[in-house]
């Protein structure tokens, strides 16, 4: 199955996966060799990329770009060993931490993925980092929230941001790593920019008209789910009342990504309720 290639510059396209949740990947084409920003998970798919990346830059990749730790970001950059790889300290951490015994447990389930090894990234920043090649200028910078490890890519030439897990169609924060309050200030960050348009780290591209009010849009539905998981658990709502709450309620639709994003929806709920009652059980203990 062919991935989906979307022109979103003159030199610069975008690698939608087929296979899983219609993950992002990027390419910037220069005179000097390209810049991949993220991969696709599956090898059947990156070499799909690569093929592509041969024709059009037969310079060959100079570097690659983990905006995230995410196996479905990460899991290609083994087939660029050419290339530098860099990334956030933090994603640096998680790849040793977790990314290898997870990628271990996968290759159990899915054979493709027995071909694939994890790259750790050789170059690594902190707050933020330039690159320059070939005429284009990319500012890397950290943006934690749905990871500590997050940053996202904005291609100044082209006002192309590359917002990795930071920007999706619905913000995703059941994990232990979320931090919704570094999430919100990663958010209003994004207004900082001129942008043409935001590549998410899965779905649809959003256009200029689209920006500004998907930035608000996705910071609102995160006050106003944690506001509504308050109220429930004042009015003393079950578990099971959160299910009555669709995500179309929050203004995010819940057609994208094949209609994942409403389980997503629901799957940050139950989160804030368990996170909640845990905050609650551990005031009620006695102090020593």
């Amino acid at each position: 199955m062919s991935i989906i290639r979307t022109r979103v510059a003159d030199d610069t396209w975008v690698f939608t996966s087929r296979l899983f949740v219609e993950v992002n990947a990027g390419l910037v084409v220069t005179a000097e060799g390209g810049i991949l920003i993220d991969t696709l998970p599956f090898p059947s798919e990156t070499r799909q990329l690569i093929d592509f990346a041969q024709r059009v830059c037969p310079q060959g990749i100079r570097y690659v770009i983990n905006t995230i730790s995410h196996a479905d970001h990460v899991y290609g950059s083994c087939f660029f060993p050419a290339a530098e790889l860099i990334a956030h300290e933090t994603c640096l951490q998680m790849l040793k931490q977790y990314g290898v015994q997870a990628l271990e447990e996968a290759k159990e389930h899915t054979p493709e993925l027995r071909q694939v090894s994890i790259r750790f990234p050789k170059v690594v920043f902190s707050e933020g980092m330039v690159i320059r090649l070939g005429g284009k200028t990319l500012h890397l910078m950290h943006t934690p929230g749905p990871s500590p490890d997050a940053c996202v890519v904005h291609v100044r030439e082209d006002k192309v941001l590359f917002a990795s897990d930071l920007m999706m169609p619905a913000p995703m924060i059941a994990s232990p790593f979320a931090d919704i309050d570094a999430y919100m200030r990663s958010l209003r960050n994004l207004h900082d920019f001129n942008l043409e348009c935001i590549v998410q780290g899965h779905g649809d591209i959003l256009l200029r008209g689209e920006v500004t009010s998907s930035i608000d849009a996705a910071a609102r539905y995160l006050t106003d789910i944690q506001n509504l998981v308050k109220r429930l658990m004042a009015e003393g709502a079950t578990k099971h009342d959160l299910a009555e709450y669709d995500i179309e309620q929050f203004e995010h639709s819940r057609i994208p990504l094949g209609g994942l994003v409403q389980q997503f929806h629901l799957n940050n709920l139950h989160f804030l309720w368990e996170k909640a009652r845990a905050e609650q059980r551990q005031q009620r203990q006695p102090v020593p």
